[in-house]
């Protein structure tokens, strides 16, 4: 079983449905959405919530507030207890895929990787967890193993645009270079407005000596990403090119 990155705040509002006593203080969906957007509010009212007899529910929604308030350690021992305390195999295994990201977040790519491999000893074709161990893996510069798991991962997904660039790096950095361009072009035809995916190719035809069209791929990085970590990391690129 997989399901979208785009998922990841709301894959529970099944397996932790509230008593229906506690939906006077609020729903998850309205408790999610306040942990996304106001998150000392979202944590006040999980918080709440939970007093009232919210329950797991609500325990989840505090998890999510922490790791908008960037608590993510907290919230990884957060949802990792909601883990180890449901019997629903799918759910335990997006759980401790969803502690590893927050781990991920928390910069401790080996703490992430112990989550991802329970996650995948779980339910192996865990779309979220095969893509979060091999960014684990990349951040540990085990370009091997991140290639293994994106492999897995593009059998079951082939045109997704996150997952082809970050294969393209990953092949770079091992010194592929025709394999990576390869992805990296597939990347930007999947989705031609991903930064990443046209920093990646810019990336993969500066290592090849293709400054112009590393010039050209980094300046819509930037256009695509204005501000943002890929955006700037472009336009630094394209400066020293």
């Amino acid at each position: 079983m997989f399901r979208p990155r785009t998922a990841i705040f709301a894959l529970y509002m099944t397996a932790f449905a509230a008593p229906a006593a506690a939906q006077t203080v609020t729903t998850y969906d309205d408790c999610i959405a306040t942990a996304r957007s106001v998150p000392a509010s979202g944590l006040s009212v999980a918080d709440r919530w939970y007093e009232s007899g919210g329950g797991d529910a609500a325990r989840h929604c505090r998890a999510v507030a922490l790791a908008s308030l960037g608590s993510f350690a907290e919230a990884a021992r957060t949802v990792e207890a909601l883990a180890q305390g449901t019997g629903d195999i799918g759910a335990q295994a997006d759980l401790y895929a969803q502690a590893g990201d927050f781990q991920m977040a928390a910069g401790d790519a080996v703490a992430a990787q112990g989550f991802f491999d329970r996650a995948l000893a779980l339910e192996p074709e865990n779309f979220m967890a095969l893509d979060g161990r091999a960014r684990a893996a990349a951040a540990r510069r085990d370009f091997a193993g991140a290639i293994a798991d994106l492999n897995r991962l593009l059998w079951m997904v082939p045109n997704d645009a996150e997952a082809l660039s970050l294969r393209a790096a990953a092949r770079r950095q091992t010194g592929d270079t025709n394999g990576a361009l390869v992805d990296a072009e597939a990347a930007v035809a999947a989705d031609p407005s991903s930064a990443v995916a046209r920093f990646e190719r810019g990336a993969v035809r500066a290592v090849t000596g293709d400054r112009e069209g590393a010039r050209a791929d980094w300046m819509q990085a930037e256009q695509l990403d204005p501000g943002g970590e890929t955006g700037q990391l472009a336009a630094s690129n394209r400066q020293r090119l």
